[in-house]
Formats: structure tokens, C-alpha cells, sequence
């Protein structure tokens, strides 16, 4: 299985937001502790690297969900490069008209397998696409497997960061991207929710006002919690630096609220809180992965979404949200797990996410190997693409003239802030050499590196 030569791959991604990151770190992981892989990560304004300095393999998050990542993902077809992709986002509703292609501008598969994270999808892509059942593999959701090897954080040592040492609760909050009311997504998001149109809008307006309303009503009630409220990662595009008017931007000139963007991940926050809280998010299932009581905020329940509600308890308005903190005050959180709700958790984490053991990586890699190890190499060049080029031009000139608080005051300028903050990406790559050694102590935990060697592995997934 593994390659007498030291083999090179690239790892795209278009920021250092994490996400994407979890999702195929634990598979760079397997590849250069177990394949004799060398692998880099890259901005995707670098991918002219790939012509001049052709890879063995690129790896990619769904090439479906950011036109770059799919404009990379195309050219490693067309030039004989094997490239590896799974999806960010795998849990959408399969009830809908859903826009599974997106980006992808082909309206196809650009690896031999697809990989989905669980059953329900793998027959929505066989029904409406009418997808091989043998090129569609379930490995479940890579990216949740970090809840199994990553180390606890220390709630004293987070509020002592933030001097809220004095805050006796923890309420985090998801936000659900309402932000995007004020960009060109919104007509995506309410096809995907089947409020289609003005009435729409106006139905979403309402809603965000109304959780608002709660955040705020528990905000001045409950002095004594830190709220911590988490914008969505992808509310606004990378180029858009605009905070857009959602649910919880009104709230943070409150002493006792923090509003977090991206300089916490997500699932320390959610390790942290005693109580996480939505109004939809799949970092609800996130949260059930690590024993933290959850609660959604639904004014009106009514609206096209996953079965991922049934698994949390939900409230409709201030009153409703305020009758259950007061639960969370007295430490009683029998209240948001009542044994209906209790019921749904499993079949909907399986339904969702596949499994929960932290080995969809392992899966992953299962379903790609055999197409990794029957690829035979092209001995030419891949094409010059001008469009890599010319990114590839400005993203290097240009950072010898990028100075951030003068870019984000010229218009033509702000849009291209983000391209030089996350141009190295070393943040992650600043964590990586740390979650190697979580890694390393799972895989010593679970006795997986003996299993990889034998191959027990492969039969027991």
C-alpha cells in the first residue's frame, strides 16, 4: 500500500477557517503517517502550483460548494491528476429541489467515487441523478470525527481569557446565517427552506427578529451567563468584510455577551457551554456528540429542514426560552432530555453523519484507495491555465503592497483583504503539528496503526 517514493500532494483551501480543515485533516493525517505522502496546504490562489510543480494527488473540500474549489477540482480531471474531494456540508434535506451540483458547473461526479456521509443521500443522488449505486460509497462525515480525538477544553481557563470569571453559565449560540438577507444567497437559502420570494423574506425577517428577541429577553434576565453567540462561517462571502444585520449582531454591547466570529472554533465552544442553542444548525448533532443539552429557537417550526429538530427540545418565543434557563440556573437539565427527544438522537445522527466513532476518515480512505493506487501517472505537464496564473500574479505582487486598515477603506480594495490574511493559511498550519499528537494518541487509544498494518482495519469499516 505504501509508496517506495515519498510521494507530494496539495491540500486547497481558501482560508483558515476551520471547517474545512477538520473535515481533511485526519485523511492528510492517514496519508503521510501510513502512505509515505508529503502533503502541503495551499491557498486556492496558488493553484498555478500545480502546473509548474505537478502534485501526485489533490485533495479538496467539496468541489461542489466554492467555484474555485470546483475550477481546481475540473483541471486535475482534464490533466490526469487524482484528486480526492468530500463534502463540507453532507447533511442537506432530500425532500427538496435541492441544488445538489451547485458549483459544479459540469453537473458530475469529478472523482470515480462519491462519497456521502450517509444512506438517505446516497439514494437522493441515485433517484434524482440517477448515480451508479457502485461509484457511491457512505462513509459518514469525516469532519465530526475530531469529537472523538480531540482533548476536552477548560471552561475556567476560557472565561479567564475573556475576564468572565464571574459568569456562572455557559449558553452558546449558533448563528443560522440570516445575514444573508443582504447578499445574492438569499433566494438559495429560501428555495432550501421552500419560502420562496418576498413572502419569504418577509417570513425570515420575522424570524430572526423573534430569536433576536429571545437572545435578548435571556441576555437582561440572566446577568450572571456569559452568552457566547457564534456567527456562521459562511454568512458572508470571503470578500465580503461586512457584519450583515442578523440575530445577534444588535446584542453585543451587552457586558455579559460575547460574539464570536472566528476566533474561537466551534466545537471548543460547544465542549464549553452548559447549554447550546439554535435556531437550526448541525452543530446541534455536534453538541449531542459530547453530552451538551441542546435547545432550538423556532418562533415558527413551520418551514422545509432536516429531522434535526426532533432530537432537541424547542421553544417558540422569550417566554418559553426564559422558562428553561431557569432550569439551567438550578442545574436540573432533565428538562432537555426527555426520553421522545432522547429516542431521535441516534437514528437521526446515523441518518446525518453515518457513524460516530471516529473513523469515517478511515472509511473515506477505503473508498479512494483503490482508485489512488490504480492510477497510472501521466508523463506530461498539465496545461497552463491562465485564470491560475493571473490569481497566482496578483496574490504575489500585490502582497508587497497590502496594508489591511487602508485596503478596507478603498472599495475595489476591501474585496481582496481576505486574500492576503489567509494567502500562508498559518493558522492551520500553525495547529497542525498539535492535532497530529491528538491524532497520534487516538490512533495509539484505538489500537488502529497495528490494524492498518495487518489490514484488519479495512474488514472491520
Amino acid at each position: 500500500m505504501t509508496s517506495p517514493t515519498k510521494q507530494r500532494a496539495y491540500c486547497f483551501l481558501v482560508s483558515n477557517e476551520r471547517r474545512d480543515f477538520y473535515l481533511l485533516l485526519p485523511i492528510i493525517y492517514f496519508l503521510e503517517s501510513h502512505l509515505n505522502f508529503t502533503v502541503s496546504f495551499e491557498f486556492v490562489w496558488d493553484a498555478h502550483k500545480i502546473s509548474t510543480q505537478p502534485p501526485d494527488l489533490v485533495i479538496l473540500p467539496n468541489t461542489r460548494g466554492h467555484l474555485v474549489y470546483y475550477e481546481i477540482g475540473n483541471y486535475c480531471v482534464e490533466n490526469n491528476i487524482p484528486l480526492f474531494n468530500h463534502d463540507s456540508e453532507g447533511n442537506f434535506n432530500t425532500t427538496i429541489p435541492y441544488d445538489y451540483w451547485a458549483f459544479n458547473q459540469s453537473k458530475r461526479p469529478l472523482t470515480p467515487v462519491v462519497m456521502t456521509w450517509n444512506e438517505r443521500v446516497k439514494q437522493f443522488l441515485m433517484d434524482r441523478y440517477q448515480l451508479n449505486p457502485n461509484s457511491i460509497t457512505v462513509t459518514g462525515a469525516p469532519g465530526f470525527d475530531k469529537y472523538q480525538y480531540l482533548p476536552r477544553k477548560n471552561k475556567q481557563a476560557f472565561l479567564e481569557k475573556y475576564g468572565h470569571t464571574d459568569k456562572t453559565k455557559i449558553i452558546g449560540y449558533a448563528g443560522w446565517a440570516f445575514g444573508k438577507l443582504e447578499n445574492k444567497e438569499i433566494n438559495d437559502i429560501l428555495s432550501n427552506i421552500n419560502k420562496p420570494g418576498e413572502a419569504g423574506k418577509q417570513w425570515l425577517i420575522a424570524q430572526r427578529d423573534a430569536v433576536e428577541d429571545a437572545l435578548k429577553s435571556a441576555i437582561e434576565r440572566f446577568p450572571n451567563f456569559l452568552f457566547v453567540l457564534k456567527k456562521h462561517p459562511r454568512e458572508n462571502f470571503e470578500s465580503d468584510l461586512r457584519d450583515s444585520r442578523n440575530e445577534m449582531n444588535q446584542l453585543t454591547h451587552y457586558p455579559n455577551v460575547l460574539y464570536i466570529k472566528d476566533e474561537e472554533e466551534i466545537q471548543d465552544l460547544i465542549e464549553l457551554a452548559d447549554l447550546w442553542t439554535a435556531f437550526e444548525s448541525t452543530s446541534i448533532m455536534e453538541a449531542w456528540l459530547v453530552d451538551t443539552p441542546t435547545l432550538l429557537i423556532n418562533p415558527d417550526p413551520n418551514f422545509t429542514r432536516a429531522l434535526l429538530h426532533t432530537g432537541s427540545v424547542s421553544v417558540k418565543d422569550s417566554a418559553g426560552f426564559l422558562s428553561l434557563l431557569e432550569h439551567v440556573e438550578n442545574d436540573n437539565f432533565e428538562a432537555f432530555h426527555p426520553l421522545e427527544v432522547l429516542q431521535h438522537r441516534q437514528e437521526i445522527l446515523s441518518d446525518a453523519i453515518g457513524f460516530a466513532d471516529g473513523l469515517n476518515h478511515l472509511r473515506a480512505v477505503k473508498a479512494f484507495l483503490p482508485f489512488l493506487n490504480k492510477h497510472k501517472k501521466t508523463t506530461t505537464n498539465p496545461v497552463f491555465n491562465w485564470t491560475f496564473f493571473r490569481r497566482y500574479v496578483l496574490l504575489h505582487v500585490g502582497k508587497y503592497f497590502f496594508h489591511e486598515a487602508l485596503f478596507k477603506r478603498l472599495p475595489k480594495f476591501k474585496k481582496t483583504v481576505w486574500l492576503y490574511k489567509n494567502r500562508t493559511l498559518h493558522e492551520i498550519n500553525d495547529l497542525k503539528p498539535q492535532l497530529y499528537h491528538d491524532l497520534d494518541a487516538f490512533y495509539e487509544r484505538k489500537g488502529l496503526n497495528k490494524k492498518i498494518e495487518s489490514g484488519a482495519i479495512w474488514q472491520e469499516l
